[in-house]
């Protein structure tokens, strides 16, 4: 049933200003680069009817121009979409990739004076609708760097105020910066530095997935499509709002960063599933160097083990960075919504959540789980985040009668948590080999289940707590080990001051 479309909301304008397309790939041209080739700005929306719901799912006409007013004005640039594909409300477009009707090629002139207003509009069954005009902000007027063919400093007859004078724009010109990088004297010569203010956010290169009009349709593929990346060649692929259903492996490689557009707006999700708790059955596989940001990482599997995050031998040169991760499908022994296998990646402000394996004791639902392969004792760093592993009708208190969650699940492992709450349904932290995981300034649960354990250690090695809120019910801890350490922690219940020792028996209590 077509719904008459009454709002829509942009998303976002992420603009890919000096675009070269090139065997599948979109290059960011340097600041010297480019002339005449027409750029693409990626236009992210969300189209809902009367009530404020999404659109029916499907493929609508679609019209876009640009304007130098807010109304009225010069129509500076326009084109036709004939079918951009609306998942679930969202839609994902390039600008410059569709076909243009005035103001043709959208390039450096479009961008020539001071305002431009975006305007957009859709036909879902009763009429093309159209949308109050946007004021484009400044990253689409990167495209005025098409106009500098020779040196962005072309025009200077001496050098910046502090610099040793007598270089001219000549030998500015010369130099060939990457995007992360900006010309500073060494004393002697001018020489492409890192741009420290910058924080070195720059790619040479920028791949786009979208359900339409992007370079892929599939993450797993657009990744796949990598074979050069390296500290002086990295890759962003931006991931346009839209579900995202993988069969393949999505590896994130090094010098790779795979960005969403949101948690819960771009989701990649698969139903890969195996035998051991190994990349085969992960939906996402974050290898050293890589960095994964912004997005929904979700595995439905109902194999024997399911994860939706993994990493294997990686350092904390690896970032997940407001990523949810799920691990949920109905069945199996092993859930994970990360898994690190001799890994010390970063996980920094992100929702881990397992839940789904059944077995009594048996099956496993960890938010967060750490092993050693190699040797020594991986130091994860989590860092203002949410692990949750039981059941997700009560995510404040992880409530769970099945005896499977945990929020941590460890062996030969020492990963450290700052500034995070941890909740397990089973065990809120569970050591079962040597290590020293180390909490602090957190919250740490488990749920009121007769079975529950706050703590477990089964073999030598220690878990330490300090500055941390505690809550448990009735068992504090369990196992063969008695290496808990406890050191100013509070009842998350009374606030009341717990007991600071390292015997098992009465720290924390």
């Amino acid at each position: 049933m077509n719904r008459k479309v009454l709002s829509i909301i942009g998303i976002g304008l992420v603009c890919l200003a000096l675009v070269v397309v090139s065997g599948g790939r979109q290059l960011l041209a340097d600041m010297q680069g480019g002339g005449g080739v027409p750029g693409l700005i990626s236009y992210q929306g969300f189209l809902a009817d009367g009530n404020g719901d999404p659109v029916a799912d499907g493929s609508y006409p679609m019209n876009f121009a640009i304007y130098d007013a807010g109304s009225g004005g010069t129509l500076i640039w326009a084109e036709t979409h004939s079918s951009v594909t609306v998942g679930g409300g969202f839609f994902a477009v390039l600008l410059g990739g569709g076909s243009c009707t005035n103001g043709c090629p959208l390039g450096a002139d479009t961008f020539a004076g001071p305002n431009r207003y975006l305007q957009v509009s859709a036909e879902t069954g009763s009429g093309m609708t159209t949308f109050p005009r946007q004021q484009l902000a400044s990253a689409p007027y990167a495209l005025q760097a098409e106009q500098a063919a020779t040196s962005p400093w072309d025009g200077l007859t001496d050098v910046p105020a502090g610099f040793a004078d007598g270089v001219d724009d000549d030998t500015l010109g010369a130099l060939s910066c990457t995007l992360d990088q900006i010309p500073k004297w060494n004393g002697s010569a001018w020489v492409c530095a890192a741009d420290e203010v910058g924080g070195g956010t720059g790619y040479e290169n920028v791949i786009t997935v979208a359900t339409s009009g992007g370079d892929y349709t599939s993450v797993a593929a657009a990744l796949a499509s990598i074979t050069d990346s390296s500290s002086t060649n990295r890759y962003l692929v931006q991931v346009m709002p839209g579900v995202y259903t993988e069969t393949d492996l999505v590896v994130v490689k090094e010098y790779v960063h795979v960005r969403g557009s949101g948690p819960n707006v771009t989701v990649v999700t698969s139903a890969r599933t195996g035998g051991t708790p190994a990349n085969g059955a992960a939906t996402v596989d974050l290898l050293d160097n890589g960095r994964i940001s912004n997005i929904t990482v979700r595995n439905t599997g109902t194999g024997t083990y399911g994860i939706a995050l993994y990493s294997a031998e990686t350092t904390r040169a690896a970032v997940v960075d407001n990523v949810v991760a799920e691990a949920i499908g109905a069945g199996g022994t092993g859930h994970y919504a990360a898994f690190w296998n001799d890994a010390e990646a970063i996980i920094r402000n992100s929702r881990l959540f397992a839940g789904g394996a059944t077995g009594f004791g048996t099956g496993v639902n960890a938010a967060f789980g750490s092993v050693n392969i190699a040797g020594g004792f991986p130091q994860a760093l989590i860092e203002n985040s949410i692990l949750m592993g039981g059941s997700a009708s009560n995510l404040e208190n992880c409530n769970d009668n099945s005896g499977t969650g945990f929020g941590m699940q460890l062996a030969n492992s020492t990963p450290m948590v700052r500034s995070s709450y941890i909740c397990g349904g089973h065990r809120g932290i569970a050591l079962y080999t040597n290590g020293n995981p180390q909490i602090q300034n957190s919250s740490v649960k488990v749920s009121s289940t007769g079975s529950a354990f706050l703590f477990e250690i089964s073999a030598s090695g220690s878990i330490s707590v300090a500055n941390s809120g505690i809550s448990y019910v009735g068992n504090k801890f369990t196992g063969a080990g008695t290496g808990l350490r406890c050191v100013h922690n509070y009842n998350l219940g009374s606030w009341a001051a717990l007991i600071d020792g390292t015997t098992s028996g009465t720290a924390c209590n």
